[in-house]
């Protein structure tokens, strides 16, 4: 789906959450703020499901991510946000992001991101 179309899906539709939650991301439990729950439910089929009604997820503050770095974890709360891709600096870095932004693409259900990120 496109940013746009996805933007659309958030307006009118009352089963949404409402609110912010923030994701503690690695080993080191680093902290993602304030990202828009209804934003991340029409972006990820995912998060759509976990903050979809009548789950205990929907009205938690924060989520835990232990199995990822913060740098590719902000990159893919960013492109869910923005639309836009961020593969770092440098060859090696690059290659490197894609591959765990890619492998966050599939297990968070967003099939255009894991497309580009396996065409980058």
């Amino acid at each position: 789906s496109t940013f746009f179309a996805d933007m659309k899906k958030m307006r009118g539709d009352a089963s949404l959450p409402d609110g912010k939650v923030t994701f503690i991301v690695g080993k080191e439990g680093q902290r993602i703020e304030h990202v828009s729950k209804n934003l991340l439910c029409v972006r990820s089929e995912y998060y759509g499901k976990m903050f979809g009604i009548g789950m205990k997820e929907r009205d938690a503050a924060e989520i835990t991510v232990p199995k990822t770095d913060l740098a590719s974890f902000t990159a893919f709360i960013d492109y869910l946000c923005t639309d836009q891709l961020d593969l770092g600096e440098g060859e090696g870095e690059q290659a490197r992001r894609a591959l765990v932004l890619r492998q966050l693409a599939h297990k968070y259900q967003v099939p255009r991101l894991e497309l580009l990120c396996a065409q980058a």
